[in-house]
């Protein structure tokens, strides 16, 4: 036979010579090449031949039918005068025979693969299930896709059953190499698609248990126990129940009790108490406000109507993202009895961003898993940990995301889990593809600012000097991080009347108050700066532009004009400066810019010479879990003076 012409059979029907794909005809006529296909070099009688197309309802001329399809495959198959075995339909013993490399077709090439697999397998695991992978790759879909009738129908059936046989042999081979980790994955989805396949189950129970999940495995053994009593009337065979009680006595060892009680799909697998992770950084004493915030988060994510579990929190650095995140999320704990996760993702600070891999191996660890990450490259871990997670009830808190991209792998697949992200950028992707739900946090008003203040400096300092106190709220324009900083400021000289402070407001730009002291190392332009260097050049350029436009509130041609650009130019920036929410948008074509945004854009246009801050050394505000007493969010601890 030609050396590079081959058939499929495991999938739709086709035939290919190198890259030339051969049209096989109507279905009936591919249906003949088939029938001749799945006994390749054997001679099928001319009425097994019509009972396998037409079954009992053969045409009148069927026969004759026949014949015409048999001489047109002929006429498809290249002619290779050279090779007496080239590919061909031979006339034979009154019938006919498809003359193949059993090899060239791909149902007999699995076959082959298996058969080598099956042979190794009990000496050479590794190697058995690099073979039965080899095999199981041949599959493209449905056998005999786009045929019917009995006879293919009771074929499709028979090479199912076969392609299962071969995944659970190679699931066998693949754990006798030690490969359960990589493995789980597989197995939990055969778990869904297949609740009473025992030895599917069993290989699941292995690999649970192996990977540090005892419990886990024993609740999966109860939960098919009640399946198998409650839909089929049966009890598990003794295979897996020798399984399971292997399984309790090594449990039993590990010192981790079992807990098989209650349904798996409602509350996830049995967790032992002391692997509940619970990650949740401190939560702020002096939270205020943000009530409305509050309920949309309870109602977008511990609501049990609510299909949509993921939810980005974004706004304006400074604005409050992580303490509201933090303070619902602590909040909210009994509603998620496996645990809370809480991953700093980087995004924003001086450290780069972290790797999604990176974060992944750390969430499977708090879970019992122990992996080893490769920076950029997470798909596995991704699926391991959609699997690990996807009938648990858990919160997932990502703080600072830097993109959507280093967000996405970490986004669990089932609907018992909510998560929460935080970022100063817009992260449409996930919105678009994932179904996340967006949450823009808006500055506090004004009475809110007035009583964080007052928990911040004490009641009776703020009541003392009430005009100064409200002309220092006013000044921080709704920024919980600005009010905070202030407040540090403050604390270092408590004898000192508010009213000093507040005059220094009269002859200087607000940036000049709002920090700790005269290093910039913790203040608003030090954090407005890390936003700054995240902007294209083009933005960072255009920016001080900003500070001089006649209102907070103005329109994209109005930003053209006083940064003597051309209209197409101010989207681009403005679109920019929208996305790291240095600006809101105000209905079509309008903007609204934050007054320190504004402050810091003049800043920049009156010294045009004040070099762009560098990446590696711009000084950013403390992680939010790491130091709760100076951070950019609704709520601070004062520091002490």
């Amino acid at each position: 036979m030609s050396a590079d012409l081959s058939f499929r059979l495991l999938g739709a029907i086709t035939a290919r010579q190198g890259v030339r794909h051969i049209r096989l005809g109507p279905a009936k006529q591919q249906c003949v090449l088939a029938a001749l296909l799945i006994d390749a070099n054997r001679v099928i009688p001319v009425d097994a031949l019509l009972d396998r197309v037409w079954h009992d309802a053969p045409p009148a001329t069927g026969r004759a039918v026949l014949y015409s399809y048999v001489a047109r495959i002929r006429r498809l198959l290249p002619r290779i005068p050279a090779e007496p075995e080239a590919p061909a339909i031979v006339h034979s013993a009154g019938g006919y025979m498809a003359q193949v490399c059993p090899s060239h077709v791909d149902l007999h090439h699995f076959r082959g693969l298996v058969a080598s697999a099956r042979a190794v397998a009990a000496s050479e695991p590794a190697l058995a299930a690099e073979r039965y992978r080899a095999a199981l790759g041949l599959w493209q879909g449905e056998p005999l896709l786009g045929l019917t009738g009995p006879w293919v129908e009771t074929v499709r059936e028979a090479l199912t059953n076969e392609r299962t046989s071969a995944l659970t042999e190679c699931h066998a081979s693949e754990l006798r190499a030690g490969r359960h980790l990589t493995l789980l994955p597989e197995l939990e989805a055969i778990a869904t698609e297949r609740p009473y396949d025992e030895a599917s189950l069993r290989h699941l129970m292995t690999a649970l248990h192996r990977c540090g999940r005892g419990a886990e495995a024993v609740a999966r053994y109860h939960h098919t126990r009640r399946l198998l009593a409650d839909e089929l009337g049966l009890d598990p065979s003794p295979a897996t129940q020798d399984l399971y009680q292997e399984l309790l006595r090594a449990t039993a060892m590990a010192g981790t009790a079992p807990e098989p009680s209650g349904p798996l799909t409602e509350a996830g697998p049995g967790i032992p108490a002391a692997a509940r992770p619970a990650q949740l950084p401190l939560t702020c004493p002096t939270f205020t406000g943000r009530s409305k915030e509050l309920r949309l988060l309870d109602e977008l994510l511990t609501s049990r109507s609510s299909q949509r579990r993921t939810l980005v929190l974004e706004g304006l650095a400074g604005v409050g993202k992580s303490t509201l995140a933090l303070h619902w999320s602590h909040r909210t704990r009994a509603e998620f009895p496996d645990g809370e996760l809480y991953v700093d993702l980087h995004g924003s600070g001086p450290q780069p961003p972290l790797d999604p891999a990176t974060a992944l191996a750390r969430c499977l660890r708090q879970l019992g898993i122990s992996v080893t990450p490769h920076p950029g490259d997470w798909d596995e871990l991704s699926a391991l940990w959609r699997s690990v997670v996807a009938q648990r009830r858990l919160l997932l808190l990502l703080d600072d995301a830097a993109d959507a991209e280093q967000v996405e792998p970490l986004l669990p697949g089932g609907q018992g889990c909510a998560t929460l992200i935080t970022s100063r950028r817009r992260l449409d992707r996930l919105v678009v593809h994932h179904h996340a739900q967006r949450l823009t946090v808006p500055a506090l008003t004004t009475p809110e600012s007035t009583e964080l203040l007052r928990l911040l400096l004490g009641p009776s300092r703020t009541q003392a000097e009430p005009e100064a106190a409200a002309r220092l709220t006013e000044a921080c324009a709704g920024l919980p991080f600005a009010l905070q900083v202030l407040a540090a400021r403050l604390q270092l000289r408590p004898e000192a009347p508010l009213a000093t402070t507040a005059r220094q407001l009269d002859a200087c730009s607000p940036l000049n108050v709002l920090r700790t002291d005269s290093s910039d190392t913790i203040s608003v332009r030090a954090l407005l700066d890390s936003s700054f260097v995240s902007l294209p050049t083009e933005a960072q350029r255009l920016l001080p532009s900003l500070g001089s436009v006649p209102s907070p509130s103005f329109r994209a041609e109005h930003f053209a004009a006083h940064a003597r650009c051309t209209p197409a130019e101010a989207e681009r920036v403005l679109g920019a400066l929208v996305r790291e929410h240095l600006l809101s948008e105000d209905g079509p074509q309008g903007y609204v810019v934050h007054h320190l945004v504004r402050c810091y854009a003049a800043e920049h246009a009156a010294r045009p010479t004040r070099p762009s801050p560098p990446q590696s050394t711009v000084p950013s505000p403390p992680p939010d879990a790491h130091r709760p007493a100076i951070r950019a969010n609704a709520c601070a601890t004062p520091l002490a003076p």
